[in-house]
């Protein structure tokens, strides 16, 4: 059952990653505007229903990152042993880097969009909300304190919104650096704490 269960995961993830590489291929002939999901959905070779089943809309094709719950189950386990810096530092470098390095010209493709239409962008900013609440979640669990503690409200939307800055700063600066690099240097500033030294 279990094997059944891992097999069927693999398959919807395969099948989402296509579905989102050819709205992305389309987008870039096309325009984001002029792509319907039908249309989509009729180049991927798959049903309508389909694409809204995985994705819902539109703009969760874009902004779906297959790594997300990966990324909360790695923190998860390595926030037992560090504090909440370091323990996003251990993410990245255990789970992330090589993917990220794999990826990034796909990341790369969907940011463009993600930052250049507002619809795209605020159904980025609503899943990393979402996502601040299952770290805070995770955080307040780790520490013993209560999820709506002030030091773990600000510790959470500190690390949520470094990372929007990070990805914010690699779109903006033409994807000079590489975006683990850029992720490490804004572990560091967070982990220094507020200071331009």
């Amino acid at each position: 059952m279990k094997a059944e269960r891992g097999r069927r995961e693999r398959k919807k993830i395969e099948a989402m990653r296509h579905i989102q590489r050819v709205a992305l291929d389309l987008f870039d002939a096309d325009g984001y505007a002029n792509v319907t999901i039908e249309r989509i959905a009729a180049e991927a070779e798959v049903s309508p229903s389909s694409v809204y089943r995985y994705f819902g809309t539109k703009e969760r094709i874009v902004v779906h990152d297959e790594y997300d719950p990966h990324f909360i189950e790695a923190f998860d386990q390595a926030i037992a042993a560090h504090d909440p810096v370091a323990a996003l530092k251990e993410t990245l470098s255990v789970v992330f880097r090589q993917v990220l390095r794999e990826d990034e010209e796909l990341i790369r493709r969907r940011m463009r969009y993600t930052m250049g239409e507002p619809s795209v962008r605020s159904q980025m900013l609503r899943d990393a909300e979402e996502i601040e609440i299952q770290l805070g979640e995770i955080i307040a669990r780790r520490t013993g304190r209560p999820a709506d503690d002030l030091d773990v409200r600000v510790v959470t939307a500190a690390i949520t919104r470094a990372f929007m800055a990070a990805l914010t700063y690699w779109h903006e600066s033409g994807y000079r650096e590489s975006l683990d690099e850029i992720l490490d240097r804004t572990l560091t500033i967070v982990g220094r704490g507020l200071t331009l030294d």
